[in-house]
């Protein structure tokens, strides 16, 4: 018995056997497996203290890797990872003394962070430590904000207006200038 398979038929078997094979070989298909093994984040020595007192504030670092990742997902990060895009992989300087830190993250948040990493050309260590450091500067940046305005709350500053209305607008710009009180005049 002779079987005769036409071109059309061996060509759509083909792909079928490379697509599944690709499956079995692509680390991410918009998901990968939830159980896999732990992953590692090497963090800089800095960051130690910030990111103890985060993994607190947030249980635990799946967490907070989390919280950062949809934090950051929807900014125009560009502009905090200057001239990177598609270039070489940078990965953290030897140099720097980096704390390891073992967690098993959500495969959706992993694959997000190994996506935005490879726009970035940056690896996945450096991409948390940058995330963490950006965090950081904000929580700084609200809490000199708020010192500020307590601040500003504890000081007597007493404010006297006084405004009067004149026709010409040079007049009233240069008594601005001059720091004059203005009267009201209803005339």
């Amino acid at each position: 018995m002779i079987f005769f398979i036409s071109p059309g038929t061996a060509f759509k078997e083909e792909i079928k056997m490379l697509k599944h094979h690709l499956k079995k070989f692509t680390e991410f298909k918009g998901k990968s497996k939830k159980d896999s093994g732990p992953s590692d984040l090497l963090v800089p020595i800095h960051l130690e203290n910030y990111l103890h007192k985060q993994i607190k504030k947030h249980k635990n670092l799946k967490n907070y890797f989390h919280y950062l990742i949809l934090k950051f997902q929807k900014r125009d990060l560009s502009s905090k990872f200057p001239d990177a895009a598609f270039r070489k992989t940078l990965y953290q300087s030897k140099n720097q003394q980096l704390i390891r830190y073992s967690f098993r993250p959500d495969y959706q948040d992993w694959y997000k962070a190994k996506f935005i990493g490879f726009y970035f050309s940056l690896s996945v260590c450096r991409l948390f430590s940058r995330l963490v450091d950006l965090d950081r500067e904000e929580d700084l940046q609200i809490i000199n904000l708020a010192e500020e305005l307590i601040k500003l709350g504890k000081q007597k500053i007493h404010f006297h207006f006084y405004f009067k209305i004149f026709s010409n607008s040079k007049m009233i710009s240069k008594k601005m200038l001059l720091g004059k009180n203005f009267e009201l005049n209803s005339a």
